[in-house]
Parts: C-alpha cells; structure tokens; sequence
C-alpha cells in the first residue's frame, strides 16, 4: 500500500495541466519585461541582490604610473597681497616710459665713452709696435682720490664702506620698506600722505628743500657725469643741502643691493629717509657707524697724501 501511494503522490507532483504551464510562462515573461523596462532615471533601477564581480575587487597595477606628491603653496593674506599689487599708473599696449633729461645725458655720457675707449685700444695698439715711448711727467704723478676711489667707490664718496655700516643700512631698508607696505595694504592714501622714504635723485632734492628728509642714502657706484645738470651736479646739491640742514649723507650700499633690499627691478642711486619710527635703535647704530667709516676715509686720506709727498721728494 505504501509503495502505491507514494507513486501516485510522485505522479501529481510530475504531471501539469496545460492552462496553468500557459500562465506560469506568462507570468514569468511579464517579469522580464518589467525588469528590462528603460526608467529614465537611474537611481530608480533595480539591481539584483547576487550581483557580484570579482573583477571589481582586483586593484590596478602602479607600474608605469608616476607618484604624485604633494606640492606646499605659500599663503598671502589678502590684505598683504593686494598691497603688492602694482601701484601707479599702468601703461597699455606696452608703451616705454618716457626718459628724464638726466637719463637722457647718462645714455650719451655712456655712448661718447665707449667711442673713447675703441680710440684709445687704437692707439694703444699703435704704441706697442713702436720700439720707443714717452711717458709725460704728468702720467707719473699719483693723486689720493685715483688710489683710494674706483668705479665701485667713486670719488664723490665720504666714509668708507665697512661691514657693519653696509648690513646696517641694508636693515634699516628692509624695515622701512616693510612698514611702508604694510601701510599701503591697510589705507592707500594716508600711506601716501605719510611716506617713510623716498627714491631718486630728484625726489629726494624735492624733499630736502621742504625740510623733511632725516638721512640721505647714496650709491658708491653712480656713473660720474660732469657737465651742466649732470649726475655730479646733483650730488653735489644733494650734498651741500644736507650740510646747510646738518643731515647725515652715508654712502654704503652699490644701486644693485640697494634695488634688491627695497624689492625694486630698476636700479636705485639715491634714496632719501622720512620717517624711522619703530627702527631708531637702527638709526642710530647706523649714524654712530657712519662716523667710524667717516673717520676711517680721512685717516686713509692722509696716508695717501703721505705716500704722494715721499714720492715726490724721492724724485
């Protein structure tokens, strides 16, 4: 009996009517159809629940592929950077700026100077093939000035370049000019209106005749320009202003590292102090060093006019 009623049993399982095998295949069509349906949007997709690809766990080879690092980019405030902006009128188009008349005679003292030069190689080189030479009583005399001054101390120049007054005056710059910034990046125009410092021969002449300039910073390299409103004219004034006013002239720093301590392109010949608050500590190492190297230049003055005098008494 058993044996019956369980084939029977496994009969029913195995054999289907025909109209419910019709609507099972209907049924199971309907649901692909609604799986592979197109939704417009994505995030309402249905995704199956066993969907997995080993693919997606295997990490991508670093060979061939450069490192990158990390790149540190310096942090400006936004008032320091606008102080840094340019200031002044800005030219279009690229038009040259136009050249004052002390520039102008500079450029032709230059020009009429490297036309004497080439002569002098001439001649020079005429000279070395003759056998014979006349040396004039003139070329043999030695004044002080040739054997102390050259063309990175010029004649015009008061003290002597030492150490201390040159890393003085290169720190007493820096701070002026960082002071002076800084204003121009809190309120333009009262840092227009109260200047630490001015540049330029001319500006600082314009100064000097209103009484307000404290000390005259001068460049031991000038180009030496004799001749009417020349750069020696200038200097001259500029001197003679300062000693009507009692104000101290130094000469310590070449127009290159003067250029480079105020953050300038342009090479900077004379620069004239208004005002020193919060660096007279500063000032006043630097007007006690300009002394020394004021009395340092005499002294080697006097050795030189020493030195001329034996020569001359040996001859």
């Amino acid at each position: 009996m058993e044996k019956s009623l369980q084939s029977k049993s496994s009969d029913k399982f195995k054999t289907i009517d025909q109209l419910t095998y019709e609507k099972i295949q209907q049924n199971s069509s309907t649901a692909n159809t609604r799986a592979n349906a197109s939704i417009r949007n994505a995030k309402y997709k249905r995704k199956s629940g066993i969907s997995f690809n080993l693919l997606n766990l295997q990490k991508p080879s670093s060979v061939g592929k450069k490192k990158s690092h990390l790149k540190l980019k310096r942090v400006i405030d936004t008032a320091i950077k606008n102080g840094l902006k340019h200031r002044g009128k800005q030219r279009e188009n690229g038009r040259k700026k136009k050249k004052s008349r002390l520039k102008k005679r500079i450029l032709r003292y230059r020009e009429s100077e490297d036309k004497q030069r080439q002569r002098t190689n001439d001649f020079e080189d005429v000279l070395q093939q003759l056998t014979t030479l006349i040396i004039s009583p003139k070329q043999s005399e030695i004044t002080p000035k040739k054997s102390i001054h050259s063309s990175r101390f010029c004649d015009y120049c008061d003290n002597c370049t030492t150490a201390q007054l040159v890393q003085l005056t290169d720190q007493l710059l820096r701070e002026l000019n960082h002071f002076q910034r800084r204003a121009y990046a809190i309120h333009e125009l009262k840092a227009r209106a109260h200047r630490r410092f001015v540049i330029g021969f001319r500006e600082v002449q314009n100064f000097l005749r209103i009484k307000k300039i404290k000390l005259v910073l001068i460049a031991t390299d000038c180009d030496p320009f004799a001749g009417q409103a020349g750069l020696n004219q200038s200097i001259a004034s500029i001197k003679a202003l300062c000693k009507d006013q009692q104000i101290p002239v130094a000469f310590a720093l070449q127009r290159r590292q003067m250029a480079y301590a105020l953050y300038k392109k342009a090479l900077i010949g004379c620069v004239g102090i208004i005002n020193y608050d919060g660096s007279q500590a500063l000032f006043s190492q630097l007007l006690a060093a300009l002394k020394e190297a004021q009395n340092a230049y005499q002294w080697l003055v006097q050795q030189a006019n020493n030195g001329i005098k034996e020569i001359k008494e040996y001859q």
